[in-house]
This record gives structure tokens, sequence and C-alpha cells, in this order.
């Protein structure tokens, strides 16, 4: 299943003119001269460490979107929609590169890492073991971008909360924001899916949802722990929010489309039962 050629197209471009308008320099836009290390925690120094390999893991997931949405088909009509999407997926790479360079010169600069060689060879050990979405369906590949996205979002915007260092602050603001579009375009995508197939993709979503883990959980080496000690750093972050925000969503969609609503209502109840969540309400 993936969405007509001209949705498809309104939600890229769409993105695409927000994108252009809301651009910040990895080089040019941290202060380097305004840094002060000394007011960095030790826990935050580790979650620097530890978001910077996750977004450091972008070849892979390009490389995954690439395979999943080839231009060279035997389908003129499949080529057409993923040539559109490439329109949005190389867009959405260099966005997500810039992340990953970012951090890493942060922590170059602030001297987490002050060898930027030995930097970059602890991230291309991550870089080069496997990884996969674990998902085929185009809208269960937009589904756990949407929840990896709106994960990082919520996860840098609470560390932006605490964090005194001016530079760190600054840029971990700059990466919510960046998230946060791309979560918006992935949201848009869902929608129109459900939209456009109804209860055809509702069981596809929810396995999803069900089955969810941020990239480099099943290769990192001690990922578990790590991944704790990092939430501990960012106060309020709930690892669940992701997927309560999803379920939101589906509310919503269900309140637009009466036929659909009963449905929608069943799938929200299963996960919530399956993922233990007794409340999604005030979820933004």
């Amino acid at each position: 299943m993936q969405l007509p050629l001209e949705r498809l197209r309104h939600h890229i471009d769409g993105y695409n003119r927000l994108a252009d308008d809301s651009n910040w320099n990895r080089f040019k836009s941290l202060h380097w001269n305004e840094l002060n290390p000394s007011l960095l925690t030790e826990g935050q120094k580790n979650a620097v460490v530890f978001v910077t390999y996750v977004e450091d893991h972008l070849p892979g997931y390009f490389s995954e979107y690439q395979s999943l949405f080839p231009i060279e088909t035997e389908s003129m009509a499949l080529s057409l929609h993923n040539r559109e999407l490439f329109h949005f997926t190389v867009r959405w790479g260099l966005e997500e590169d810039r992340h990953a360079q970012a951090l890493a010169l942060y922590q170059y600069h602030a001297g987490i890492e002050p060898d930027r060689n030995r930097l970059e060879e602890k991230l291309i050990i991550e870089n080069r073991k496997p990884f996969s979405i674990g998902f085929s369906q185009p809208v269960q590949v937009f589904t756990y971008t949407l929840l990896q996205e709106k994960a990082t979002q919520l996860y840098y915007q609470s560390l932006s909360r605490v964090v005194k260092e001016p530079v760190l602050n600054r840029l971990l603001i700059y990466l919510t924001k960046d998230e946060s579009r791309h979560f918006g375009f992935f949201s848009e995508m869902v929608d129109s899916f459900v939209e456009s197939y109804g209860e055809k993709v509702l069981s596809l979503i929810e396995e999803v949802a069900l089955n969810y883990k941020m990239p480099l959980h099943n290769t990192m080496e001690d990922y578990r722990r790590r991944a704790i000690l990092m939430a501990r750093e960012a106060p309020g972050y709930d690892r669940m929010l992701p997927q309560k925000v999803l379920m939101r969503q589906l509310k919503r969609l269900g309140e637009r489309l009466p036929d659909l609503s009963e449905k929608i209502d069943d799938s929200i109840s299963r996960m919530m039962d399956a993922l233990r969540i007794t409340t999604i309400e005030g979820v933004a």
C-alpha cells in the first residue's frame, strides 16, 4: 500500500517549504567561544555521547530507506512514488546528518572526546554494524520513524530544560525544532494512510507501536544500562510518551472519521493494555 502520488507530493512539498525556511549551520550557528564545559555534569556528558551514537546511525537508516523505496522498479507508478519520496528523504537525511556531526563537534570542542579521529573511530564502529527498521510496509516504516522522531524531540526538549551550558542548550533547542518538524511530516503521512486505507492499516500501525525499539538497541554494547542513565538526565522524560502521542493522534483521527472511530478505539485499547498504559490524556 502506498499513498496516491498527489497526496504524497502535497506532504513533501509542505515539508520542504518549512525546511528551506528553518535552517541552521552546524559550524556557524554554535558559538564555540561561549562554551563552558565546567557547567556540564558527568551525566550530561554521557547523555551527549549516547545521543551522538543514536543520531550517527544515519548511514544505515538512509540505506534502509533507499532499499525499501528504490527508484529502479518495473512499475512506473512505484518509481514515481519513490522518486517523490526521495525529495523528502534526501533533505531529511541532510538534517539528521547535521545533528550527528553537530553533536560530535560538541564532544570535541567540550573536551568530552578531545581526539577527533578517535571520536570518529568510535562512531564508525556502530556505523559498520547491520541496521534494520524491522518493517517493510510503508505505513509501518513511517510509523516507526514517527515514534523515533517524537522520542528524540521529547528527550532533547526535556534535557534542554536542565542543561546550563549555553552552547549545548542552544544545540538542543535546534535539535528539538528539527525533530518536531520531522515528527510533523511522519504524523501527516500516517494520518493519510489511515484516511486512505482505513481499517486495513490499523493493525500494521499497532504492530509497530507494540514492538518499537530505538535504533542500536540490539547492536550497541551495554545499550539498556546506558539508555536508562540517559533518561535520568532529562527529568520528566517518559519513554512511553511517543506511543501515547501516537494513540492520541489516532484518537483525533477517530473523531474526524466516525466510520472508523470504533475500530480505532479498539486498536487504542489493545495498545494501552499491551503497553500497560492507563491514560493518554494530556499528551501534547
